[in-house]
């Protein structure tokens, strides 16, 4: 990771822990299209939201995305996805399989477990690791929810959201 960049990582996570009580094994929730995605660039993920949070991680993922990864589990290359997701804590996020026979989109099942009485508050401090553009949009609204992407082998962490800012300030 470039200096400057790891600069402002670290930076802008104790900008975080300051203002909204963030503090270290970070709870990181991570999507379906994560593990794959760190699977194909051959990363260890772990690993990667440690160095670009500059702290602990306890890497998450939900059951709709656990059941996402199992039902491509015939695609290439998703085995190791699912053997990797294995190894990460299950977060409950109360779509039961009797309930919603199919699991529920990402943007739907994040958002649900981040922000449940949808009051724009992040109350669990978890930190967001998708791949998704839409699901990121969606939590720039929530207040304090640090935001993790891989664009080209490089994972990135997006700047505070001007609701975030606001509030720090």
């Amino acid at each position: 990771m470039r200096g400057k960049r790891s600069k402002q990582y670290r930076k802008l996570m104790e900008q975080y822990c300051m203002t909204f009580g963030f503090r270290e094994a970070y709870q990181v929730l991570v999507d379906a299209e994560m593990v794959e995605d760190a699977c194909r660039f051959k990363m260890d993920l772990a690993a990667g939201l440690e160095r670009t949070v500059h702290g602990k991680v306890k890497p998450m993922i939900t059951q709709c995305e656990i059941r996402k990864l199992y039902e491509k589990k015939n695609e290439p290359g998703i085995r190791d996805a699912i053997e990797l997701a294995k190894n990460y804590e299950r977060r409950r996020c109360g779509h039961h399989p009797d309930e919603y026979p199919k699991p529920l989109s990402t943007l739907e099942c994040l958002s649900s477990v981040v922000d449940p009485k949808q009051s724009g508050q992040n109350k669990h401090r978890y930190v967001v690791a998708s791949q998704s553009q839409e699901v990121r949009r969606k939590l720039r609204g929530v207040r304090a929810v640090p935001l993790i992407y891989i664009k080209r082998s490089v994972m990135i962490l997006e700047p505070m959201a001007d609701d975030s800012a606001e509030r720090r300030r």
